[in-house]
């Protein structure tokens, strides 16, 4: 896949593309958010083996910067004293606007792992601009007041739920909190628990990409 780095939008992002794009054909977008203390090349690796030929990978880089030792610098999506995600959003929808004239689509995903989860799920899923589905990689529900769906079609929207069993950062519980969240409000949702930590497997990898093909 081809990766390019872009500085010019409110969010720094990286975009990994097929071998053999071509700007008059449509492809899926799939935006992939990385978690607390990372940065937006965590996850670049997914997309060649999720699906290299019918996706345009979008990793955006979360805007606070933080120290993470040994002189090295994260990012966060917002403070994980606050969960003050609003200033975030906001980026993230302008950065958004920005890609979607970019590129020639005919669905979009959102998802992330972990912190990155928790945004495409509460300024994804839960706002005001319509996705074909969410990617929700080990991650929780952190507003309980911003869990009702706006303008997502629960039966047309496809959902991914992954989480570890073992998983000691973010328990497994709350995997477990956002299927039943999502089963209520009818989305099409596939939910699965794994025997990992806090962390993507190769198992995970693979369901995502079987998952993606049916849709």
């Amino acid at each position: 896949m081809i990766v390019q780095e872009h500085n010019n939008s409110k969010l720094k992002f990286i975009s990994s593309v097929p071998d053999n794009y071509s700007e008059k054909k449509e492809y899926g977008i799939i935006i992939m958010m990385h978690g607390y203390g990372a940065s937006m090349h965590d996850l670049v690796s997914i997309a060649q083996v999720v699906n290299d030929k019918d996706f345009i990978y979008i990793f955006p880089n979360a805007p606070i910067e933080m120290n993470v030792g040994f002189y090295q610098k994260g990012y966060a999506w917002f403070p994980i004293e606050t969960i003050d995600y609003n200033e975030s959003s906001k980026l993230l929808e302008e950065t958004i606007d920005q890609i979607i004239k970019t590129y020639k689509y005919n669905k979009i995903y959102i998802g992330g792992f972990s912190q990155g989860g928790m945004m495409a799920l509460h300024s994804g899923l839960f706002s005001n601009r319509v996705y074909s589905g969410a990617i929700i990689l080990s991650s929780k529900i952190i507003d309980n007041k911003n869990t009702k769906n706006r303008v997502n079609i629960p039966k047309e929207t496809k959902i991914f739920v992954s989480h570890g069993r073992f998983d000691s950062i973010i328990g497994i519980e709350e995997g477990r909190k956002i299927k039943q969240t999502l089963d209520k409000q009818g989305f099409d949702l596939f939910y699965k628990e794994y025997d990992i930590g806090h962390e993507i497997s190769t198992d995970v990898i693979h369901d995502l990409s079987n998952w993606l093909e049916k849709k």
